[in-house]
C-alpha cells in the first residue's frame, strides 16, 4: 500500500511537471506571437516615417522583397528604396498569421494584392525575411492545364527526380524528399497520397488561383479522373532556411509548359519528423523573357 502510494505521488509530481512545461511553453508560443505582431507594427511605422535605420533593424540579413511583378530586391537594394517598399506596405486589409515557432506568416492583402511578410526568429529577436507579393487571382479559379497528348505524359526529371545543387542539412534532404513525392503524385496523378504530404493550414497561392488544402485536393481528384499529367515545373536555383521546426524553401522555376519564370516561396512544418508542406506562394518574373516548354524544339 504504502509503495503504491509512492508511486501515485510520483507520478502525480511527474505529471504537474509535464503541464507546467506545456504551460510555460504556452505561454512563451503566445509571447513569441505577441512580439511578432508588435515588430511587424513597428516596421510599419518605421517605413511610413521612413526611418531607415529602425527599418534596416528589423530586416533579417537575407531579407527579399519581391514585389507583384516578381522585381527582386535584397536588404541594401530594398534600403535604398525606401519610398517603394513603404508604398508597398500600405493598407493592409485582411490580415492573418500562421505561427510555427521561430517562423512566422503575416498575410492579407493590400493594393488588391496578396502579400505575406515571414518573420523569423534570430538571437537579437525577430526579424522580417521575406516581403513577398502576389497578384490577386481571379474569382474564378483557372482551368487545370491540358492533358499531355496521348502516351506522352511528359517526363519529370527536374524536380522530381533531380534537383540543383545546394548546401542542406539533415531536415533540408527530408523536406525535399517530403516535397518531391507531391510533385511525382501531381505527375502521376494520385491526389489521396498528396494530401498526406500536405499540412491541414496549407495554402498555395500565384496568379491564377488560391487554394486550402481541401481545395487543392479536389483540384487534384479532378485532374486524376481526367487523366490529366502535372509535371513540375524545373527549378533553377534552390536555396534552403532552417528555422527550428520549421524550414523555408525558396526557389525559381521556369514553368514546364512555357512561360515567364517565376520565384516561389514554401514553407515546411516538422510535425512528429514528418515535414509536410504548409505554405507556397509565388510570383512571376514580368521582366523576363518566356522560356519554350520543356521538349519543345529549339
Amino acid at each position: 500500500m504504502k509503495r503504491f502510494i509512492k508511486l501515485a505521488v510520483v507520478g502525480g509530481v511527474v505529471i504537474a511537471v509535464f503541464c507546467a512545461v506545456l504551460a510555460i511553453q504556452s505561454v512563451a508560443a503566445a509571447g513569441d506571437d505577441q512580439a511578432i505582431l508588435q515588430a511587424d507594427h513597428s516596421l510599419l511605422q518605421a517605413l511610413a516615417k521612413a526611418d531607415k535605420p529602425a527599418v534596416s533593424a528589423l530586416l533579417d540579413e537575407k531579407f527579399e522583397w519581391t514585389d507583384v511583378d516578381g522585381k527582386i530586391q535584397n536588404k541594401a537594394e530594398a534600403l535604398g528604396d525606401l519610398a517603394a517598399l513603404a508604398k508597398d506596405n500600405e493598407g493592409d486589409t485582411d490580415v492573418k498569421t500562421h505561427f510555427y515557432g521561430e517562423l512566422d506568416i503575416i498575410f492579407g492583402f493590400h493594393h488588391n494584392v496578396r502579400f505575406s511578410r515571414i518573420w523569423v526568429k534570430r538571437p537579437a529577436g525577430w526579424r522580417v525575411i521575406t516581403d513577398l507579393d502576389t497578384a490577386r487571382p481571379p474569382q474564378t479559379s483557372a482551368a487545370a492545364p491540358p492533358p499531355a497528348a496521348s502516351g506522352a505524359a511528359g517526363d519529370c526529371d527536374n524536380p522530381c527526380r533531380t534537383l540543383p545543387p545546394t548546401q542542406m542539412t539533415a531536415a533540408d534532404k527530408a523536406v525535399l524528399l517530403e516535397w518531391q513525392k507531391t510533385k511525382v503524385d501531381e505527375w502521376h496523378p494520385d491526389a489521396a497520397d498528396w494530401g498526406t504530404h500536405v499540412s491541414d493550414d496549407f495554402l498555395i497561392m500565384n496568379d491564377r488561383s488560391e487554394r486550402n488544402k481541401a481545395e487543392r485536393v479536389d483540384f487534384g481528384k479532378k485532374q486524376q479522373a481526367a487523366g490529366i499529367s502535372a509535371p513540375g515545373d524545373p527549378i533553377t536555383s534552390l536555396t534552403m532556411l532552417d528555422f527550428g521546426n520549421a524550414v523555408m524553401m525558396i526557389s525559381h522555376h521556369v514553368p514546364y509548359r512555357g512561360g515567364k519564370p517565376y520565384y516561389n516561396v514554401r514553407v515546411f512544418v516538422n510535425q512528429n519528423g514528418h515535414w509536410p508542406i504548409a505554405w507556397s506562394q509565388q510570383t512571376t518574373i514580368q521582366s523576363a523573357a518566356p522560356v519554350p516548354a520543356v521538349g519543345a524544339p529549339k
